[in-house]
Parts: C-alpha cells; structure tokens; sequence
C-alpha cells in the first residue's frame, strides 16, 4: 500500500488541472465491492443498492446477500443502513438463506481537497450481527463499531487510485473496560485503480481482509476485477474476487445493482 499512498501525497502537491475541477461533477462509480469509496451522496439524494458476493474458495459456495440504503443529509454527509443475508450451499443458493446481520453508519466526504485532485472520506459503521449466523468460529457475535478512512486520487481523466483503511472494536461492556486489549484487530486495508469512461468504469480492487465477508477474515487476501457501467440514475457492476493464495484462487461472483432517487 506504500504506492498508492505515495501517489496520493504527490497529488496533493500538483497544481490544479482544469479537468479535475469537472470531474468532480461525475463520479466514475457509486460502490465497489470490498471497498469504501469516497463518493458522497448528493444532499436529499437517495441510493438503494442491492447485491450478491459469492465466495467459491471452499467445497460449498458461500454468499452474502447485502441491502442497503443511503440518504444525503448534505453534499458531503450521508447515513446510510443495511441488512445482509447469507447463505452457504452445493446446489440450491437460497435454502439456506438467513439473517447474518444488521448495521448503520454514516460517512462524512471532502472533493477536491483544496482546489487539488484529491478526495478524502471518514466514516463509522455499527454491525448488529445475528448470532448463530455462521459457522462457529467464522464471522462476529457481538456489536461492532467499525471507523474506516477512504482516500482518492485522479491522475488523469481516465485513471483514478483509490485506497481505504478501516478496523473493528467490539462494543460490549468488556471491550469498552479493557479498549487497550481489545484494539488487536488487524483492521483491512483495500486499495486499486479505476478507469473512467464515458458510461463504464473498470476498476480493479486489493483487499487484505474484508468484513464484507465475515467468513473468510482469516482467508486469503483477494483480488477483484470489475466492470462498472451506468445508464442515468442506475448503476450495475459485475466483478470477480479471486484468492490471492494457492488453494483460493476459484473466482467467486459479484454483482450490484444501485439505483439513485
């Protein structure tokens, strides 16, 4: 992740072009898949995204199915809340289907950092998992609080790098007591590259681990090629996480769907 950090520092120290001042009036996308974007939306604005992520690493497909909603409280602020069903099967994908969790959280934009290229994003998400959800020993049994920081940069028109930083601290009464001994998560850093065109971006995410896949925080780190394309207010994605390691590199299935109001 040293790269992409350091492309960002040097973008902020470029001068201004005249078309990154009209490119902040177009976002390239909406949502990536295992990555927080920087992307707020509008004020009164409204977003309804709908999805599968499909992990074929194991013997069973395993998948989670999340819904979400957002809402603009301002051009910079938004809320934002979800639910994620889950399911893991050989043959029929929705037998299994279940609640896995709950969340909530808001996130807080700044475009064009000073006149410069560069987007920066804070935010904090709650999960309310369901206990029992998973298999013992996979995914969360207690409330998470989970701050996360997501950084954009616009090289050219047509290529943008994008990394995100974030970590989880469970909020029971315990953790709140022992916050020193509870801060050993080992947080998720994400990071790739999109290029922007006219109706379609592709983008191409690295993600270390992901809570967006409870299941696997322990697995392998993954790479995710995607194809974004946009028609007025809807947007559709398909992508491909695939294993970084030996063992895990089955490619799994993503898709979104995302309408804005």
């Amino acid at each position: 992740m040293r790269i992409p950090v350091a492309i960002v520092l040097f973008a902020i120290l470029c001068p201004t072009a005249a078309w990154s001042q009209e490119s902040d009036k177009r976002q390239p996308l909406q949502e990536l898949f295992l990555t927080e974007t920087v992307y707020p939306q509008e004020r009164g604005e409204f977003q309804i995204t709908l999805g599968v992520l499909g992990d074929r690493t194991r013997t069973d497909t395993a998948a989670l199915v999340p819904v979400s909603i957002e809402f603009g409280l301002t051009d910079r602020w938004q809320l934002e809340a979800g639910w994620d069903g889950y399911t893991h099967f050989h043959s029929a994908p929705f037998k299994q289907m279940r609640t896995a969790r709950f969340s909530a959280g808001t996130k807080y934009s700044m475009m064009n950092i000073a006149g410069s290229r560069v987007h920066a994003a804070f935010g904090l998400d709650a999960e309310f998992p369901r206990s029992g959800a998973f298999a013992e020993g996979e995914g969360e049994d207690n409330i998470e609080l989970e701050p996360f920081v997501a950084l954009s940069a616009d090289l050219t028109r047509h290529l943008n790098l994008f990394a995100s930083f974030g970590m989880s601290v469970e909020a029971d009464d315990e953790a709140v007591r022992n916050l020193s001994e509870r801060l050993d998560d080992n947080g998720s850093i994400g990071g790739g590259l999109l290029v922007p065109m006219e109706h379609v971006t592709i983008a191409v995410e690295y993600t270390s681990r992901s809570d967006q896949l409870p299941w696997r925080l322990d697995g392998s780190p993954l790479i995710t090629p995607s194809l974004i394309i946009r028609r007025g207010k809807w947007e559709t994605a398909f992508g491909m996480p695939i294993g970084v390691r030996a063992g895990a590199r089955t490619p799994g299935i993503a898709l979104h769907l995302i309408r804005e109001f």
